[in-house]
């Protein structure tokens, strides 16, 4: 098992605004997952729920091509960048809606990658039968999303924000979310 370490060193916490946190934190996230397949080029990627793109920099250094999706462009604009807005090489960026990955072909992804997305659609069975639909027969499917211990950790720091956390996925309440953000509930879901 790989094990990662943040250094107070990489970031400026200082002048951190929760908008380069959050890039930071994507940035880091992706670099850690893609170490994983040290000498692995995907010749063509999907990211769903790419969001300004920010984690897109990323993921597009171990894709040849890399198709980049988010379902309006206005959803992340709060992070001061759309997603059309963003100009790499190797990028394409489309808006798309997860459930409905009808614009691409079958098996025509090497990759599919999503972070923090699952959590946020009412149907994770159409999402995922779709990607299964567009992935190539040897190709990889990477999903990241919360779990019990993020859920615990935020609901508790909650005062130190003098506010409630809103509950963070198409759940109904704090307590559906924190059963469904168990291990055994995701990998219900992606089997």
């Amino acid at each position: 098992m790989k094990q990662f370490v943040f250094t107070i060193n990489e970031i400026d916490t200082n002048k951190c605004t929760s908008k380069d946190w959050h890039n930071f934190v994507r940035k880091r996230e992706a670099e850690m997952i893609f170490s994983l397949f040290p000498d692995k080029k995907f010749d063509l990627g999907l990211e769903l729920g790419a969001g300004d793109g920010g984690q897109s920099i990323t993921i597009s250094n171990y894709c040849r091509n890399l198709i980049c999706t988010e379902i309006d462009e206005q959803s992340h604009s709060w992070l001061g960048q759309k997603i059309l807005e963003r100009d790499l090489p190797n990028v394409d960026y489309r808006l798309c809606d997860a459930h409905d990955l009808s614009k691409f072909k079958d098996r025509s992804f090497d990759l599919i990658f999503s972070s923090n997305v699952l959590e946020h659609l009412y149907d994770i069975d159409k999402c995922l039968s779709e990607c299964m639909r567009v992935l190539k027969d040897e190709g990889v499917m990477l999903h990241t999303m919360p779990n019990r211990i993020w859920k615990t950790t935020n609901f508790l720091l909650s005062p130190l924000k003098i506010r409630i956390p809103r509950v963070h996925g198409t759940s109904s309440n704090h307590l559906t979310e924190f059963f469904k953000f168990g291990f055994r509930s995701w990998k219900k879901s992606l089997r």
